[in-house]
């Protein structure tokens, strides 16, 4: 025997590559010792046997019991894999007599093979016997394969490996059945063996590199639809005889020999693809999700996925609020104990609903222009938390959100398109999570996304027509004004002309005439106001001096604010008027709001391009409810006869125009902040420019 192996040459070692690379495969890919142990097994038999086969069954070496010992200790090689994938598959172990057993006869048999090495090469008993004994193990291995086939919670590698054995040991068992009945014509098929388990285990290796080993991650195998639908094993039939016959049309045009150059390109272009491959991580994960998509049945029924999210956004309220029904049903659907949706405003995303979720810093919000958005908004990107990442989230988790990554139990942040692009996004948190997103995952989330995003969407222009309307109203209201208003100017007007008749009391008629005309011009100052540009006139306003104004406008109130700036005087381009009158009600409402002993401390800070007024107070507080229906919303006001319920919501608009933005931190008995963003004057643009 020992004499045989001698005689090999390079080519001959080079067939048994393919096995030692799928070794090598399963030590660096595999993580359960025993799995990755019984696979370097069964590929050193596998390798070995491969150097040893004979293209003709009945030669002295493949009829010589050291062969026949070879082919069971393969077999044994199988044994062990399939039954530690199937125990694993089940959650359970192996029986410590069984696998005892299983060791000492692979032991015995490689003792016995080892020691016939020196010996000559004999058979050991009648070839058939043999035979009938291969096929009687071919039988138990494909019982065992089935078994971990047809197991729901067996792996796709798994039922990958089991299709490879069946493939293997079925072929066998029909080389074996022929040459008991054929015993002069089954040199072809025996000789086929080689190339099957060469090319079988190929198929395996790959398998392995592309995708993650993960033995308990349930899947049923299942052709998808678009495969049965194209015909795809017809196509990929049809393209591998095309190109089978090209070659064999070359090799009869050069007359090469066609088992020469077979073997040549089988075994070196196999060495080729497994160590190219198994260095290239994007192949990897294409071919995965292809194999995933075609050839395994869907992680989620999208199906029902869909009937739930429709029954989750379609669910009654009596507050009607939209926001927070998206947000329930986000969270409802994805398991997940706390959240939050981000919307678009003018210059920032900023928080709409929150769910269990306390914001690491009042300034939880994001740039419209920022990175972390535009990803969102280009590639709609799915951002997972950094303890959950792959090794291509590593490039954006950079663009991450601080106060995000400071949140406990972070998971995903999804984005929330709708038929104008990206409007918001939303912040799922969730427990007990140690895996990255699949394709699956990313797919289910995307897609629910979109169906959110036009939810919301559709949501904000049902309170935008509504709003309209109001205002339509509204409209009607101020046209009666006007004309009441021109009567009450023409009538004034008349007084005056008349008021040359009564001079008795000179002082008492001055007076008079001086109340009337400030009652005039202050009449055409509303009337322009109410016919003319509703934004007013832009011009460089000094913020310091309009804030310090409204603060002595409200001198008579209590309790008295306190002012603090940082920074350069700030010049924004506004209407003096208007500003000077959203500070003054800013303060006013603080006073309202708080008892004479409470505090109220306004606090200006300018940077770069901006500027932050904040303005707190010690008062009643809202809830959060009410600053999100109630607090800007149009002709709703809590000081009943009092008012028109239009100050805090004009507040916000004139910061809008202003390309500003507001925001609202309350506690109820505790006191509230109003946070004002205003982008400074620009340097170098007029004002009819900035108009």
């Amino acid at each position: 025997m020992m004499d045989y192996y001698a005689t090999l040459t390079t080519p001959d070692y080079l067939i048994a590559c393919v096995e030692i690379a799928l070794a090598l495969t399963a030590l660096v890919k595999i993580k359960n010792l025993k799995i990755k142990l019984s696979f370097c097994v069964l590929a050193i038999f596998s390798a070995i046997w491969h150097i040893t086969f004979n293209s003709n069954p009945f030669y002295n070496l493949p009829s010589s019991y050291q062969f026949q010992l070879l082919e069971v200790l393969r077999y044994m090689g199988w044994f062990l894999v399939l039954i530690y994938l199937l125990m694993y598959s089940q959650k359970t172990r192996l029986p410590l007599r069984w696998s005892a057993l299983i060791y000492i006869c692979i032991a015995a048999v490689s003792a016995l093979w080892i020691d016939g090495l020196n010996a000559e090469l004999i058979p050991f008993m009648d070839p058939k016997s043999w035979l009938y004994i291969k096929i009687v193990l071919c039988l138990a291995a494909i019982v065992i394969a089935e078994q971990l086939l047809r197991h729901d919670h067996s792996s796709r590698v798994s039922k990958l490996v089991a299709l490879v054995a069946i493939t293997q040991l079925a072929y066998d068992m029909l080389v074996f059945s022929n040459l008991l009945l054929f015993t002069q014509t089954n040199n072809n098929l025996w000789y086929a063996r080689s190339f099957l388990n060469t090319a079988t285990s190929l198929i395996l290796a790959l398998s392995i590199i592309t995708y993650p080993f993960q033995q308990r991650q349930e899947s049923k195998f299942q052709l998808s639809r678009s495969i049965i639908i194209f015909n795809m094993s017809f196509i990929l039939a049809g393209v591998f005889l095309l190109c089978m016959s090209l070659l064999g049309l070359m090799v009869k045009w050069f007359n090469i020999e066609w088992a020469e150059v077979s073997q040549i390109l089988l075994y070196v272009m196999s060495i080729f693809i497994i160590a190219a491959l198994s260095c290239v991580e994007r192949f990897r994960q294409v071919v995965t999700v292809w194999i995933s998509k075609n050839f395994f049945s869907n992680k989620y029924d999208y199906q029902k996925q869909w009937i739930e999210l429709d029954a989750l956004l379609s669910q009654k309220r009596t507050d009607n609020n939209g926001y927070e029904i998206a947000l329930s049903a986000l969270t409802t659907l994805f398991n997940c104990q706390s959240g939050g949706i981000w919307l678009e405003g003018q210059q920032f995303y900023s928080p709409v609903a929150l769910k269990n979720f306390e914001l690491p810093s009042s300034r939880a919000i994001e740039a419209n222009n920022s990175h972390f958005i535009q990803l969102m908004a280009k590639n709609e990107w799915v951002f997972q938390a950094p303890r959950h990442t792959g090794i291509n989230d590593r490039d954006n988790n950079k663009y991450l959100p601080k106060w995000f990554t400071d949140t406990d139990d972070a998971w995903v942040i999804v984005p929330l398109n709708a038929h104008q692009g990206l409007i918001g996004f939303a912040v799922l948190c969730k427990k007990s999570i140690n895996t990255s997103l699949t394709w699956e995952d990313l797919d289910i989330l995307k897609l629910t996304g979109r169906q959110i995003g036009s939810y919301i969407s559709n949501h904000r222009a049902s309170e935008k027509l509504i709003q309209n309307k109001k205002f339509d109203l509204f409209n009607k209201i101020t046209a009666f004004a006007v004309h009441d208003i021109k009567n009450l100017i023409a009538q004034q007007s008349l007084m005056l002309n008349n008021a040359e008749k009564f001079k008795h009391h000179p002082e008492f008629v001055d007076d008079v005439i001086l109340t009337i005309a400030n009652s005039v011009e202050k009449m055409d100052q509303l009337l322009v106001k109410l016919q003319g540009n509703p934004h007013g006139k832009l011009e460089s306003v000094n913020v310091n001096e309009l804030l310090q104004n409204a603060i002595e406008m409200n001198a008579t109130g209590y309790p008295e604010p306190s002012l603090s700036v940082q920074g350069e005087p700030a010049f924004v381009m506004a209407d003096r008027d208007k500003l000077q009158m959203a500070l003054y009600h800013l303060i006013r409402n603080a006073q309202d709001a708080t008892e004479d002993s409470g505090i109220i401390t306004i606090k200006l800070t300018t940077e770069i391009e901006a500027l932050w007024l904040e303005v707190k107070d010690t008062g009643c507080g809202m809830d959060k409810e009410f600053i999100k229906e109630q607090l800007f919303k149009p002709f709703s006001s809590t000081k009943k006869n009092q008012g028109m319920g239009i100050g805090a919501y004009q507040i916000r608009e004139l910061i809008h125009s202003l390309q500003g933005e507001v925001f609202v931190d309350s506690v109820k008995n505790q006191g509230t902040k109003f946070s004002i963003y205003l982008p400074l004057q620009v340097i170098g643009k007029s004002t009819n420019e900035l108009q």
